[in-house]
């Protein structure tokens, strides 16, 4: 039997280094949602899918007086959290769970990285736009397809000691499919794709051939790629409530 499980995580967010060596979406995120004003002291601050916490570790170093609460299904990495993120609250927790939260109690919700590994993107963000205020803002980052269609990937690595193991976490959905959902939910014009480019080349890991790296395209603009032989046009989505 085809067993899907996200095993992937551990390897990169156990790690110690985004905690110094913030990545460059911590600070696009960041300015974003600081340009909003949502990002102000006293905010009510969820990251979902936080890992071992190094977002918001950046966050609160930013603005030290907002409220900040991580929430991940991952035992290991929350524990890290836990350790590493002083003045942080971290739960154990799915953005699929809407009882997670109660209605409108975050002034900001931030999905980095995650919407990808699920099959459909409309539960968790449904659930991001009930625990958000009216005001207040949503910020989706990953990647999105240009093109109208959506894409559902799995992969498993050809030493995986479980022959029937698929990994997730690279489905590529269209930004027309967001676009769709987001105007009947929120509202039309209510809803902004922010480009995202990193500002260095980044070389391929010969220890894990599934972490991106750049690649220039004919006008010599940095784009991602993997070992899964994808293109990515990584963004940030920005919802406003």
């Amino acid at each position: 039997m085809i067993n899907v499980a996200r095993t992937h995580d551990k390897a990169i967010y156990l790690a110690d280094e985004y905690y110094e060596r913030p990545k460059e979406v911590f600070k696009v995120a960041y300015a974003q949602a600081q340009a909003s004003g949502a990002l102000m002291p006293g905010a009510q601050v969820g990251d979902f899918g936080c890992a071992a916490g190094q977002f918001l570790a950046y966050l609160k170093r930013q603005v030290p007086d907002a409220h900040y609460t991580g929430y991940d299904v991952v035992p290991e990495l929350l524990a890290q959290a836990r350790r590493k993120v002083p003045g942080v609250t971290f739960r154990e927790g799915s953005v699929l769970d809407r009882a997670l939260l109660p209605e409108a109690s975050l002034d900001i919700a931030f999905l980095l990285g995650v919407h990808s590994i699920f099959d459909a993107f409309e539960p968790c963000l449904s659930n991001l736009l009930f625990w958000t205020k009216p005001g207040g803002r949503v910020y989706v980052f990953g990647g999105f397809n240009p093109h109208p269609i959506d894409v559902w990937v799995k992969y498993r690595l050809v030493d995986d000691p479980d022959p029937e193991h698929r990994e997730p976490g690279w489905n590529l959905f269209s930004k027309a499919s967001f676009s769709r959902y987001l105007d009947v939910h929120v509202g039309p014009e209510r809803h902004t794709f922010i480009p995202f480019e990193l500002p260095f080349d980044l070389p391929p890991r010969a220890d894990d051939p599934v972490r991106t790296w750049t690649m220039r395209d004919a006008e010599q603009r940095r784009l991602l790629t993997n070992g899964l032989c994808l293109v990515m046009r990584f963004e940030l989505l920005e919802i406003r409530r």
